[in-house]
């Protein structure tokens, strides 16, 4: 398995957008589950965090492979695909896209 992970620097005053983001989702979680699995995603989490009064969302990611998720992931199969990715148009900061590098995964036994 590989994984990845990420921060979101949000636009101020989007609490709102991701409130809306986070109902939507967990709605419609077979649609989600479904991308998932045609990513051949095994973990997909999202948490909120705050840096000295920036907000930040941070996502982790484990699948089979990382650059097949990105792929499909344009492709839009699904409808929840297109939300996602139109919400996160939406509040995304300027140049908020950080990526992370990856050092080690310690995975339980």
């Amino acid at each position: 398995m590989e994984y990845a992970s990420g921060v979101i620097k949000l636009k101020p005053n989007s609490e709102a957008k991701v409130e809306q983001w986070i109902s939507v989702i967990a709605s419609r979680l077979g649609e989600a589950a479904a991308t998932l699995k045609d990513e051949q995603v095994q973990i997909e989490s999202w948490f909120k965090i705050e840096i000295e009064g920036q907000q930040y969302l941070l996502w982790y990611l484990r699948a089979k492979s990382i650059k097949r998720v990105f792929e499909l992931s344009m492709k839009l199969k699904h409808p929840i695909d297109l939300f996602h990715f139109e919400l996160m148009a939406e509040i995304t900061a300027d140049n908020g896209n950080i990526s992370a590098v990856p050092l080690m995964d310690i995975p339980g036994q």
